[in-house]
Parts: C-alpha cells; sequence; structure tokens
C-alpha cells in the first residue's frame, strides 16, 4: 500500500465543518476550556506511540483532562518519513471513537483543512480513502489512524502535532455537540475523547533503533505498568518489571548486557559490557538511559525454593536453530480437519519454523510453488503435544505477540488428551485467543454444558481482557484447579471460571476438566462467522517466544523440579564424609533438593542425587 504524502489529503478528504471557535487563528483554538475534566469513567487516553525511521516512541497521557499541552515532549522523525500513529485508549471491546492527527506544517498556530494528515474515520471513510462500514467492525472499531508520509521537502525543525480522539469529526478543535453545545449529545466532552498536543522533532538523519532481547527463565518481563514496548526509546531509561512465577523463587542471574562501540575499532565493530541488576521491593529494575542505544539483552532466570508452590513441569523455549522445526520430541504438526480453525492446516515449512528463539505460526494465500499440489486457497500451521505432553491441574503460560488484522484468528489453547467423548463433550480450554483487527483477548471454556446446551454464563465459561495493546508482547496464562480456571493477561487476573455447584450442571457435563489436556498453539483464519474472511494480500503471523507449565507437589506427586539429568562423567571417583555419604564436594556427582535447586553441601540436604543418569533420593 502506497501512503499519500500531507498535499494529496484534500482530494481524499471530506471536511466537517469547523465550529467558529476554531477559526481563531494563532491560538489552537479548542471548542472547550482547558480545563474542562473528564466525564465518563470508562474512556481515557492513556498513552500515544509514534512510529518512525527512528523506531517507536511512546508519550504518556493519561489524565483526567480532556486536553493536555505535551509540548515540552518531542516525537522525532525524518522528512519524508513514513508515520504511524497508535492510541492506547480505555474503552470497551470496540472503542466507538476514531482518531485524527494533525500537523501545523507552516506553524501559523491553527491547523487548516489540508493539515489534517490522517484520520481513522470521517463521512464513511478513512483518510486513504477507504470506505469503512457504520457498524461494529466498522466505525464502531475505527480507532487507529492509517500510515501517513511526511513530505520530503519539508524542513527540519519543530512542529506542532495534534492527535485528537473524536466521533465522526475532523475539527481539531473537537466536536461540539448536535445542539451546538460543548455538552450536548456527542460532543467530544459528552463522548469521552481527548485532545493532546505534541512537538514533532524533524532532523535530517535517522537515529540508532534500540532491540531490547529478552531472556527469562521462570520469570516474565514488564514494563513498569503493562507490557515492555515492542521496541524502547532510544536515550530513555526503562523502567521494567520482574515478575518471577512466584514470590519465593529465588534470583540466579538479573543482568543486562549492552553493546558499545568502542573507541577507535573500526565501524561495526562492538563490545560489550555487562551490568548486574537488582530489583527493588516492588520488583523494578532501571535500564540507565546511557545504555539505551544500541543492541540491548536482559537477563532474568529465576529458580524455585523449597518455598515454592508451584514447580516447573515443561518449558519449551524454542531455541532451535533459525528455519528448523520445533522439538518432535514434545511437538507434532496439527492436522488438516473440518473446523474453522484448521480447514487450511499444513505441513509446509512457510507456516511452521524457529525464528530468533521463538516459534512462527503463519497463515497465507497458497504459494505458487504448492498450487497444483494444494488444494486449498489458503494453508495455517500450527503445533500440538498430544500423546508427547499432557498435564491435569496447574498453571500454563506463553508470552505471545501477534498482528491484528481482518481475519486474525491465532490460539494458545488445550484439548482433552483422551478425547473419546468427543467435541465438547470432552472439553477445550482456550487460553488465549484474539480475532480480526480487536484489542481484545478471549479466554473461553467449551463443554457440552456451555456449547451444546447454551448455558455460557450459568456459571460464567469466558471472560474478556480488554484494551491489550497487541504492538508489544504479552503474556497469557491459565491457572487450574480441581474446581476453577483462571485466566491472566501479564500476571493481572482477568476473570475466572468456576466449577458448578448444581448437579443439573454437572450432570449434563458442565465440568469435563478433571482429566489431563495437551497444548496447541495455532495460526488460523476466521470464515466470517466470528472472526472475518481471511484477506489474502496479508500473511498472517503470530510468533510465540515460550510456553511453560507448572504444578503443586499435590497436583503432581513425583514432581521434583528436576527438569535435565547430566550425566556423571566419572561415577566411581567418590569421596566419602564421614557418614558413609557421597561427597559432591570433590566427586562429580550432582546433588538437588526436593525442590529442583543445586545442592553444594550435601551433608545438610534431603534431597536427589544424579549418579549414573539416575535419579537416587536421599533421606
Amino acid at each position: 500500500m502506497s501512503f499519500p504524502s500531507l498535499f494529496a489529503f484534500c482530494a481524499l478528504l471530506t471536511v466537517t465543518p469547523f465550529a467558529a471557535a476554531a477559526q481563531t487563528s494563532g491560538d489552537y483554538a479548542l471548542n472547550f476550556d482547558k480545563s474542562q475534566t473528564i466525564t465518563r469513567n470508562d474512556r481515557l487516553l492513556r498513552a500515544v506511540t509514534l512510529q518512525s525511521a527512528d523506531g517507536p516512541q511512546t508519550l504518556n497521557v493519561g489524565t483526567r483532562f480532556v486536553y493536555n499541552d505535551l509540548t515540552a515532549q518531542a516525537f522525532t522523525a525524518l522528512p519524508g518519513d513514513k508515520v504511524q500513529i497508535r492510541f492506547n485508549y480505555q474503552s470497551g471491546a470496540s472503542p466507538w471513537m476514531h482518531g485524527y492527527v494533525y500537523l501545523d506544517r507552516n506553524n501559523d498556530g491553527s491547523f487548516s483543512a489540508d493539515e489534517l494528515v490522517s484520520y481513522s474515520y470521517a463521512d464513511g471513510k478513512n483518510s486513504l480513502g477507504e470506505p469503512i462500514a457504520q457498524n461494529g467492525g466498522g466505525w464502531g472499531n475505527a480507532l487507529q489512524p492509517p500510515a501517513f508520509q511526511l513530505p520530503n521537502d519539508l524542513a527540519t525543525g519543530n512542529y506542532r502535532l495534534r492527535v485528537k480522539i473524536d466521533w465522526n469529526n475532523t475539527d481539531p478543535a473537537g466536536a461540539l455537540g448536535e445542539d451546538g453545545t460543548i455538552t450536548g449529545n456527542n460532543s467530544i466532552v459528552v463522548n469521552g475523547g481527548a485532545v493532546a498536543d505534541f512537538t514533532l522533532s524533524l532532523h535530517p538523519t535517522a537515529y540508532p533503533q534500540v532491540s531490547l532481547q529478552l531472556d527469562t527463565r521462570h520469570a516474565n518481563l514488564y514494563a513498569e505498568r503493562g507490557a515492555l514496548p515492542l521496541q524502547p526509546q532510544r536515550g530513555k531509561a526503562l523502567k521494567v518489571r520482574v515478575v518471577p512465577v512466584e514470590p519465593s523463587y529465588e534470583v540466579e542471574e538479573l543482568s543486562v548486557r549492552y553493546a558499545q562501540q568502542q573507541e577507535g575499532a573500526a565501524e561495526g565493530e562492538t563490545r560489550w559490557e555487562t551490568l548486574a541488576l537488582t530489583a527493588n521491593d516492588q520488583g523494578i529494575v532501571t535500564l540507565p538511559a546511557e545504555i539505551m542505544q544500541g543492541r540491548v539483552q536482559l537477563t532474568a532466570h529465576y529458580k524455585p525454593t523449597r518455598h515454592s508452590k508451584y514447580l516447573p513441569v515443561f518449558s519449551e523455549e524454542f531455541e532451535g536453530d533459525d528455519n528448523t522445526q520445533p522439538n518432535d520430541k514434545f511437538w507434532s504438526r496439527t492436522l488438516r480437519r473440518k473446523s474453522t480453525w484448521n480447514r487450511f492446516c499444513s505441513d509446509d515449512d512457510a507456516v511452521v519454523f524457529l525464528k530468533n528463539g521463538e516459534l512462527v505460526c503463519r497463515a497465507m494465500a497458497t504459494p505458487e510453488r504448492l498450487k497444483g499440489v494444494e488444494e486449498k486457497s489458503f494453508i495455517s500451521g500450527g503445533i500440538r503435544s498430544e500423546s508427547k505432553f499432557s498435564f491435569c491441574y496447574g498453571r500454563v503460560e506463553a508470552r505471545i505477540f501477534t498482528h491484528p488484522h481482518k481475519g486474525n484468528f491465532p490460539a494458545f489453547w488445550m484439548m482433552p488428551q483422551d478425547n473419546s467423548k468427543g467435541w465438547p463433550n470432552a472439553g477445550e480450554i482456550d487460553i488465549w485467543e484474539q480475532i480480526n483487527e480487536e484489542s481484545v483477548s478471549y479466554h473461553t471454556l467449551h463443554s457440552h454444558w456451555t456449547y451444546d446446551l447454551k448455558h455460557k454464563s450459568d456459571p460464567t465459561s469466558a471472560v474478556q481482557g480488554r484494551n491489550i495493546d497487541y504492538t508489544a508482547y504479552h503474556t497469557f496464562a491459565a491457572e487450574w484447579t480441581p474446581t476453577l480456571i483462571t485466566w491472566y493477561v501479564d500476571g493481572e487476573k482477568v476473570g475466572s471460571a468456576p466449577k458448578s455447584t448444581n448437579a443439573d450442571a454437572l450432570a449434563n457435563g458442565q465440568w469435563p476438566y478433571t482429566a489431563p489436556f495437551y497444548l496447541i498453539l495455532n495460526q488460523s483464519v476466521g470464515d466470517g462467522s466470528w472472526a472475518g474472511h481471511p484477506d489474502p494480500a496479508f500473511v498472517y503471523e503470530t510468533r510465540f517466544d515460550w510456553v511453560r507449565v507448572y504444578q503443586t507437589a499435590e497436583q503432581n506427586p513425583t514432581l521434583t523440579g528436576i527438569d535435565t539429568v547430566l550425566a556423571d562423567p566419572d561415577p566411581d571417583a567418590w569421596d566419602t564424609t564421614p557418614n558413609g555419604r557421597p561427597d559432591a564436594r570433590t566427586a562429580s556427582a550432582f546433588w538437588y533438593d526436593l525442590s529442583g535447586r543445586r545442592v553444594l553441601n550435601p551433608d545438610a540436604s534431603h534431597g536427589v542425587l544424579v549418579r549414573k543418569g539416575e535419579k537416587r533420593l536421599v533421606f
């Protein structure tokens, strides 16, 4: 898709007439007082992200004022840049608001009609001239404005950039109500809209972008609030919230490694520095601004202790070589069947592969090389742990990134290992799903009671997470007990579905979640019934960074916390302690306590000795 220049927008634009107050030149007029506060509690402009050649840049808004003057803060870009603006806006499942972007190119203190550079909806279309349907999936979900192109001849310097959230109104001063007042129906104030002014600073050459790589074990890394940005801002300190599986886990390594251009070195030659980190009482570590210049690698390795409730039973980090397949010891490809999600499943390597330590699942129009062999117009991919790994009760989580688009339908879910009762009688646990362009996470249980007998709310069987910023990775988790399944997004509880206490419900299959289930990770596309029809010009892609499962000793009595057995290179070279026990301090043996921790002083421990590749309990 091509992006029109600022000067081409007049031909595309249908302008809603400005109110008189907006005609005043030189003062960036508003149709309401700057002290006006938000009157709705369910809507709030939290932050604005601008993507340019300098990378993504996020500036927070988040006040209770309708207008915010944030011109002391600057976004940066280059002349001729393609610019994308995204709003982090608190709303419902669909925002039912529209986004507008203005740039005062001549710095005259006002925004003329041709300085509306991008908008998501006005009189039936967006700023690219694309039609937008008047329904929930069209104008109801059309918040984010399209990307736009800055003119190549726009001079370097500072410009006023205004963003506005409003309803079908291009007036940069904000919509008046239907009665001509700011408190009338559908005014920007009544609708919970917002206006924010920033500075856009143009400079001649791009800044180096920051690349943040994460290496975690039994821990999650988030921003101080919400998810970490996909690409942090250059030269700005980054606060990271470190959250282990549970507070009882202890740190093995918490550090940041960063690349620096070595003084006097050849171009492209770097040296690496490592900085040890210590989290504060709130679990926050700060990456200093001076290291946020290029490649940054953040490591957070944690391990269970004897006080830990949840112990690791399965951890797939997808660390194979690029363009290889997932470990077939644990995974098989999803099979083509007749359901919406698997109707296009393919075993072609183009739709499932490893890259950069992640599992990549795709759906796409059938490539030319497969035409004549592949009968379907689309192919899609996924993996399953059926007959290779399953579990009953525990905590399961994955870190995931997807690209919302019409027809998008990725999922992280579970099906019963014993499916002899068939679907939905044997049950289904959807840990996470996303559809279309929605900023929603779906978490659902399916059973005979909920699906066939239509008792989806008796009791609750589905919950949704709102305002999910899918420009970032998120960790989606489910905690499964004999009587309750609870879902989490980035460590925050979204909701729960309980086992019914009603005998009739239980007799009719309300709670089949009492047996082992296996994992499925896949990228599929909709058929128009829920998720939309697929776009053949778009490659759908979801990336799974890792998948981990934890259980308690009560849920899995065989747990020792040991997920790897190391061979003893010299099993006969044993010294002994005074009580005749092998001394791991002077021999090639490995001792672990019952939480799976490596022990250096076995005399003080009870646990597991690994000798000749065998686990031996020591009391």
